[in-house]
């Protein structure tokens, strides 16, 4: 399998895996453990009412198959929403992608750990398969891609890379992870740029995990964003259509959506 460095993954993110991250998750959800817990059984009746009483629950089955394994194991319900299928589908390669292509995204607040989550995917989905992989900053290659433009007096592209030179090699990676998919420079050639990668690894169907800080919908909302002036609602349609882990305990937003009901 590659190394770390191989990978691209920066040196915060070079020991991320699985073991460490759920070690310091627990750890950061410490005080708050035994309040969530609480609230599995208010969870139980909430989902045996009627529904003429509370009214449809969307997506149902998830919230039963959550609270069948809490009972064997409360961490599940601990853990950051989706992210026990994100380790399983790297690890085992087993996970059943509603829209067909095994695209995912991350999201949660700043330091809430969705950048050390998506290297830890990166890494251990490599060693099991034994095959390549890469971790982009969506950030700096924006910038590289605004470089391509700007004039030569600058010297921010000394090595006179096109946008070609920058995407092409990303394009065939059997694992991509792009961080920071909200921090996309606002130039619409860089959106041109990025969505091209994506439509490339989707007609591909190669493996493809972005890490932001909203929800995909969160991204289309925004005004004037690049992506949303592309008017490719396929592209938004797909990233909507991602398998999403959400980096808030998995019972937090049940219990936000009972609560609201």
């Amino acid at each position: 399998a590659p190394d770390a460095a191989t990978l691209g993954l920066p040196a915060r993110y070079r020991e991320a895996d699985f073991a460490h991250f759920w070690k310091w998750w627990n750890n950061a959800q410490a005080s708050g453990v035994r309040a969530l817990l609480d609230r599995v059984s208010d969870l139980e009746e909430w989902l045996s009412r009627p529904e003429d009483e509370v009214g449809p629950i969307p997506s149902r089955e998830d919230l039963a198959r959550l609270l069948q394994a809490l009972r064997k194991r409360p961490e599940h319900g601990i853990r950051p929403a989706g992210a026990d299928s994100l380790a399983q589908w790297a690890t085992a390669g087993k996970h059943k992608f509603r829209h067909g292509w095994e695209l995912w995204w991350i999201h949660g607040p700043a330091q809430s750990g969705r950048s050390t989550l998506g290297a830890a995917a990166l890494r251990t989905w490599t060693e099991r398969t034994g095959r390549g992989g890469s971790f982009v900053s969506v950030r700096t290659l924006s910038q590289s891609i605004k470089d391509v433009y700007h004039d030569v007096r600058s010297y921010q592209n000394q090595a006179f890379q096109s946008v070609r030179d920058l995407v092409e090699p990303l394009q065939e990676k059997p694992l991509l992870v792009l961080d920071d998919w909200d921090r996309m420079d606002s130039d619409i050639r860089v959106a041109q740029a990025l969505a091209q990668l994506l439509d490339h690894r989707y007609s591909e169907e190669l493996p493809t995990v972005l890490t932001a800080a909203g929800s995909p919908e969160a991204r289309e909302l925004r005004e004037n964003h690049p992506l949303t002036r592309l008017e490719d609602l396929s592209l938004l349609k797909r990233l909507e259509g991602a398998e999403r882990v959400e980096m808030v305990p998995a019972l937090r937003p049940w219990i936000d959506r009972m609560e609201r009901s």
